[in-house]
């Protein structure tokens, strides 16, 4: 009798102290990393424009390649643009539905790379539509955007969340 409560394990023991400072630093990286990750993604490819030309100082309507240093800085201000984002709308969805969806897959899962870039899609998916819901314009196009936009943002937080807080290495220790 004297062994039950040596041997039980409480429901939240994904809480322990030991545990928090990964959590907190997990928490804390992920949405700004993974905004600026993504910015920097656009960035090279489908906005390379917005980076890699300046218009001519000859003619406004024309747009030539912009200088080094130049490029350096539309770079730096799509990345801090990027992290904020990625901290306005990525904390409070990490906050609601990322930390409660990991300490579910930490209890269900083997808490594999894929599956929490799995569930970082369908949180993405919530972040988009919570921005989709922000912005004054209602279009099925803005939807599809945000939506997208959510979804690769959500499974690079995702990932980005399980590098800094590896849950595969005690996952089997958190399972009731």
């Amino acid at each position: 009798m004297a062994d039950a409560p040596q041997n039980a394990k409480p429901a939240d023991n994904w809480l322990k102290s030991s545990n928090m400072p990964r959590l907190g630093f997990a928490t804390a990286l992920a949405p700004p990393a993974a905004g600026a990750l993504l910015a920097i993604i656009l960035g090279l490819t489908v906005f390379n424009a917005q980076i890699f030309l300046a218009p001519d100082p000859a003619d406004p309507n024309l747009m030539k390649g912009a200088s080094i240093p130049l490029i350096a800085g539309n770079l730096f201000n799509a990345v801090t643009g990027g992290i904020i984002l990625g901290a306005l709308v990525g904390w409070p969805v990490m906050l609601v539905f990322g930390l409660p969806g990991h300490a579910l897959l930490l209890r269900k899962t083997s808490a594999r790379l894929w599956i929490y870039g799995a569930a970082g899609i369908v949180i993405g998916l919530a972040g988009g539509a919570f921005r989709y819901f922000q912005s004054r314009s209602h279009s099925a196009n803005d939807l599809t955007q945000f939506l997208a936009i959510g979804a690769v943002t959500g499974t690079l937080a995702a990932i980005i969340f399980w590098f800094a807080r590896r849950p595969d290495k005690d996952a089997a220790e958190y399972k009731s």
